[in-house]
Protein backbone atom coordinates (compact mmCIF):
# COMPACT_ATOMS: atom_id res chain seq x y z
CA UNK A 1 0.00 0.00 0.00
CA UNK A 2 3.02 2.51 0.94
CA UNK A 3 4.56 2.11 -2.77
CA UNK A 4 0.72 2.52 -4.24
CA UNK A 5 -1.47 5.94 -5.26
CA UNK A 6 -4.57 4.11 -4.20
CA UNK A 7 -6.72 6.66 -3.07
CA UNK A 8 -8.96 4.17 -1.30
CA UNK A 9 -6.14 3.25 0.97
CA UNK A 10 -5.52 6.50 2.61
CA UNK A 11 -9.05 6.80 3.19
CA UNK A 12 -8.92 3.58 5.00
CA UNK A 13 -6.20 4.58 7.12
CA UNK A 14 -7.53 7.93 7.85
CA UNK A 15 -10.73 6.90 8.60
CA UNK A 16 -9.33 4.28 11.16
CA UNK A 17 -8.65 7.25 13.50
CA UNK A 18 -11.20 9.45 15.22
CA UNK A 19 -11.57 13.30 13.44
CA UNK A 20 -9.90 16.42 14.91
CA UNK A 21 -12.98 17.72 16.65
CA UNK A 22 -13.56 21.27 18.35
CA UNK A 23 -12.40 21.58 21.82
CA UNK A 24 -14.89 21.55 24.27
CA UNK A 25 -17.03 19.64 22.09
CA UNK A 26 -17.78 16.33 23.17
CA UNK A 27 -17.78 13.29 20.68
CA UNK A 28 -20.48 10.52 20.05
CA UNK A 29 -20.60 7.47 17.90
CA UNK A 30 -22.97 4.76 16.96
CA UNK A 31 -22.70 1.24 16.36
CA UNK A 32 -22.29 1.85 12.30
CA UNK A 33 -19.31 3.60 13.01
CA UNK A 34 -20.62 7.56 12.74
CA UNK A 35 -19.09 10.12 14.39
CA UNK A 36 -20.05 13.62 15.65
CA UNK A 37 -19.14 16.15 18.00
CA UNK A 38 -21.46 18.05 20.53
CA UNK A 39 -21.27 21.86 20.74
CA UNK A 40 -19.46 23.62 23.55
CA UNK A 41 -21.18 25.94 26.34
CA UNK A 42 -20.76 28.84 23.32
CA UNK A 43 -22.30 26.40 20.65
CA UNK A 44 -19.18 25.63 18.90
CA UNK A 45 -17.69 22.18 17.20
CA UNK A 46 -21.71 21.29 16.36
CA UNK A 47 -20.87 18.49 13.84
CA UNK A 48 -21.26 15.12 12.38
CA UNK A 49 -18.04 14.73 11.00
CA UNK A 50 -18.63 11.15 9.42
CA UNK A 51 -22.11 8.83 8.67
CA UNK A 52 -22.51 5.42 8.46
CA UNK A 53 -25.75 4.62 9.10
CA UNK A 54 -27.46 2.48 6.58
CA UNK A 55 -29.73 4.32 4.10
CA UNK A 56 -32.94 2.96 5.08
CA UNK A 57 -32.13 3.87 8.81
CA UNK A 58 -31.56 7.84 7.85
CA UNK A 59 -35.26 8.44 9.03
CA UNK A 60 -34.46 6.83 12.47
CA UNK A 61 -30.97 8.26 12.61
CA UNK A 62 -32.85 12.13 12.17
CA UNK A 63 -35.34 11.66 14.43
CA UNK A 64 -32.16 10.68 17.41
CA UNK A 65 -30.55 14.11 15.84
CA UNK A 66 -33.21 16.02 16.97
CA UNK A 67 -33.09 14.28 20.66
CA UNK A 68 -29.19 14.73 20.86
CA UNK A 69 -28.92 18.52 19.19
CA UNK A 70 -30.20 21.94 20.33
CA UNK A 71 -29.77 23.13 16.75
CA UNK A 72 -28.95 21.18 13.65
CA UNK A 73 -25.12 20.74 13.40
CA UNK A 74 -23.45 20.69 10.24
CA UNK A 75 -22.65 17.69 7.78
CA UNK A 76 -19.17 16.38 6.62
CA UNK A 77 -19.64 14.25 3.76
CA UNK A 78 -17.21 12.22 2.27
CA UNK A 79 -16.46 9.65 -0.52
CA UNK A 80 -17.72 6.44 2.29
CA UNK A 81 -20.63 8.58 3.71
CA UNK A 82 -23.89 6.79 3.57
CA UNK A 83 -25.48 6.58 0.02
CA UNK A 84 -28.19 9.20 -0.58
CA UNK A 85 -26.59 11.40 2.25
CA UNK A 86 -26.72 14.53 0.32
CA UNK A 87 -29.75 14.06 -0.84
CA UNK A 88 -31.49 13.39 2.39
CA UNK A 89 -29.92 16.75 4.05
CA UNK A 90 -31.14 18.78 0.99
CA UNK A 91 -34.81 17.89 1.48
CA UNK A 92 -34.37 18.73 5.18
CA UNK A 93 -33.07 22.43 3.98
CA UNK A 94 -29.18 21.63 4.13
CA UNK A 95 -27.28 23.55 1.73
CA UNK A 96 -23.78 22.84 0.64
CA UNK A 97 -21.69 25.59 1.77
CA UNK A 98 -18.10 24.64 1.02
CA UNK A 99 -16.11 22.00 -0.67
CA UNK A 100 -12.43 20.89 0.52
CA UNK A 101 -10.35 18.45 -1.60
CA UNK A 102 -8.08 15.91 0.59
CA UNK A 103 -4.45 15.84 -0.68
CA UNK A 104 -1.83 13.94 0.77
CA UNK A 105 1.44 13.50 0.25
CA UNK A 106 3.85 10.33 0.92
CA UNK A 107 7.00 10.14 3.41
CA UNK A 108 9.59 9.35 0.95
CA UNK A 109 7.87 12.63 -1.16
CA UNK A 110 8.28 14.98 1.47
CA UNK A 111 11.78 13.50 2.56
CA UNK A 112 12.85 14.39 -0.79
CA UNK A 113 11.84 17.77 -0.35
CA UNK A 114 14.87 20.27 0.53
CA UNK A 115 15.32 21.35 4.00
CA UNK A 116 14.80 25.23 5.25
CA UNK A 117 16.21 26.36 8.19
CA UNK A 118 14.38 29.70 8.41
CA UNK A 119 10.54 30.70 8.82
CA UNK A 120 8.12 28.97 10.84
CA UNK A 121 8.99 28.46 14.77
CA UNK A 122 7.23 25.89 16.98
CA UNK A 123 4.83 27.20 19.40
CA UNK A 124 6.52 26.45 22.69
CA UNK A 125 5.17 29.30 25.31
CA UNK A 126 1.60 30.43 26.06
CA UNK A 127 2.28 33.81 24.73
CA UNK A 128 3.62 32.34 20.97
CA UNK A 129 -0.14 30.37 21.47
CA UNK A 130 -2.47 33.23 22.18
CA UNK A 131 -0.14 34.91 19.16
CA UNK A 132 -1.82 31.97 17.15
CA UNK A 133 -4.98 32.51 18.56
CA UNK A 134 -5.33 35.91 17.87
CA UNK A 135 -4.37 35.16 13.94
CA UNK A 136 -6.94 32.32 14.20
CA UNK A 137 -9.57 35.05 15.85
CA UNK A 138 -8.41 37.47 12.36
CA UNK A 139 -8.46 34.92 9.49
CA UNK A 140 -11.23 32.07 10.76
CA UNK A 141 -13.70 34.18 12.89
CA UNK A 142 -12.53 32.27 15.96
CA UNK A 143 -13.42 33.15 19.38
CA UNK A 144 -10.87 35.42 20.88
CA UNK A 145 -7.82 34.53 22.90
CA UNK A 146 -9.10 34.73 26.55
CA UNK A 147 -7.08 33.17 28.93
CA UNK A 148 -9.94 30.02 29.80
CA UNK A 149 -9.10 29.14 26.05
CA UNK A 150 -5.55 29.79 26.21
CA UNK A 151 -5.35 27.11 28.92
CA UNK A 152 -7.50 24.94 27.15
CA UNK A 153 -5.67 25.08 23.72
CA UNK A 154 -1.94 24.86 25.60
CA UNK A 155 -3.44 21.50 27.08
CA UNK A 156 -3.86 19.79 23.81
CA UNK A 157 -0.28 20.47 22.65
CA UNK A 158 1.80 17.27 22.50
CA UNK A 159 4.83 15.41 20.99
CA UNK A 160 1.48 14.11 18.90
CA UNK A 161 -0.12 17.55 18.45
CA UNK A 162 2.08 20.60 17.81
CA UNK A 163 1.63 23.95 15.97
CA UNK A 164 3.86 26.50 14.63
CA UNK A 165 3.90 29.98 13.92
CA UNK A 166 5.83 32.52 11.75
CA UNK A 167 5.94 36.16 13.44
CA UNK A 168 5.40 39.08 12.22
CA UNK A 169 7.65 42.60 12.49
CA UNK A 170 5.72 43.76 15.52
CA UNK A 171 5.96 39.99 17.30
CA UNK A 172 2.27 38.72 16.03
CA UNK A 173 1.81 35.79 14.60
CA UNK A 174 1.30 36.35 10.73
CA UNK A 175 1.00 32.75 9.36
CA UNK A 176 0.59 29.46 11.44
CA UNK A 177 -0.42 25.69 11.13
CA UNK A 178 -0.45 22.70 13.40
CA UNK A 179 -0.18 19.23 12.41
CA UNK A 180 -1.65 15.85 14.41
CA UNK A 181 -0.10 12.02 14.38
CA UNK A 182 -2.46 9.70 14.30
CA UNK A 183 0.22 7.02 14.11
CA UNK A 184 0.30 5.81 10.62
CA UNK A 185 -0.57 9.19 9.10
CA UNK A 186 -0.61 12.93 10.15
CA UNK A 187 -3.34 15.91 9.68
CA UNK A 188 -1.90 19.25 8.98
CA UNK A 189 -4.63 21.51 9.90
CA UNK A 190 -5.13 25.50 10.72
CA UNK A 191 -3.00 26.82 7.52
CA UNK A 192 -3.09 30.12 7.70
CA UNK A 193 -1.94 33.41 6.63
CA UNK A 194 -3.02 37.34 7.83
CA UNK A 195 -4.68 38.63 4.83
CA UNK A 196 -1.72 41.55 4.77
CA UNK A 197 0.99 38.87 4.20
CA UNK A 198 -0.18 36.33 1.71
CA UNK A 199 1.77 36.03 -1.70
CA UNK A 200 5.19 35.84 0.42
CA UNK A 201 5.86 32.09 0.97
CA UNK A 202 5.02 32.36 4.64
CA UNK A 203 1.83 29.63 3.99
CA UNK A 204 4.24 27.37 2.30
CA UNK A 205 7.29 27.89 5.01
CA UNK A 206 4.77 26.70 7.80
CA UNK A 207 3.79 23.49 5.51
CA UNK A 208 7.55 22.64 5.10
CA UNK A 209 8.43 23.68 8.65
CA UNK A 210 5.40 20.86 9.61
CA UNK A 211 6.85 18.31 7.29
CA UNK A 212 10.49 18.93 9.03
CA UNK A 213 9.02 18.00 12.54
CA UNK A 214 7.60 14.84 11.35
CA UNK A 215 10.65 13.36 9.98
CA UNK A 216 11.31 12.56 13.44
CA UNK A 217 7.92 10.70 13.43
CA UNK A 218 9.02 7.43 11.86
CA UNK A 219 5.95 5.98 11.90
CA UNK A 220 4.20 8.11 9.61
CA UNK A 221 4.17 7.72 6.41
CA UNK A 222 1.92 10.10 4.99
CA UNK A 223 0.67 13.39 5.52
CA UNK A 224 -3.09 14.83 4.48
CA UNK A 225 -4.63 18.21 4.34
CA UNK A 226 -7.93 19.45 3.84
CA UNK A 227 -7.32 21.63 1.03
CA UNK A 228 -9.63 25.04 0.03
CA UNK A 229 -9.55 24.98 -4.04
CA UNK A 230 -8.62 28.40 -4.54
CA UNK A 231 -6.07 29.37 -2.01
CA UNK A 232 -4.32 26.58 -0.62
CA UNK A 233 -4.40 23.67 -2.69
CA UNK A 234 -2.83 25.49 -5.39
CA UNK A 235 -0.12 25.49 -3.33
CA UNK A 236 0.33 22.34 -2.28
CA UNK A 237 -0.15 20.78 -5.49
CA UNK A 238 3.07 22.40 -6.35
CA UNK A 239 4.84 21.43 -3.33
CA UNK A 240 4.13 17.47 -4.52
CA UNK A 241 0.73 16.63 -2.65
CA UNK A 242 -2.18 15.04 -4.95
CA UNK A 243 -5.73 14.94 -4.99
CA UNK A 244 -7.75 11.91 -3.60
CA UNK A 245 -11.20 13.60 -3.38
CA UNK A 246 -12.90 15.88 -2.02
CA UNK A 247 -14.93 16.70 1.37
CA UNK A 248 -18.08 18.65 1.37
CA UNK A 249 -19.73 20.57 4.04
CA UNK A 250 -23.27 21.09 4.81
CA UNK A 251 -25.03 23.89 6.51
CA UNK A 252 -27.86 23.07 8.29
CA UNK A 253 -31.19 25.35 8.35
CA UNK A 254 -31.67 28.30 10.63
CA UNK A 255 -34.12 26.59 12.92
CA UNK A 256 -33.57 24.31 15.97
CA UNK A 257 -33.24 20.53 16.10
CA UNK A 258 -36.62 20.51 18.61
Amino acid sequence: MRDGDDSTAYWQVMEQSRPEMWPGSRPWSDRWGSFGTLPDAEGLGCSVLRNRVPPDELPDFWHTLGARYASWPRFSVGPHDTPGLRDFLAQHQYTLEDRERVLVLRRDEWLSLPEESAGADTVTTPHELARVLALDHAVFDDPPPTPERITAEWGRLTPARQLFFVAGPDGSAVSAGGFTDFGAWALLWGGETAPAHRGRGLYQAVVRRRLQALRAHEAVWFVAVHAREGTSAPILTRLGFRDIGSLEVWAPPQTPAR
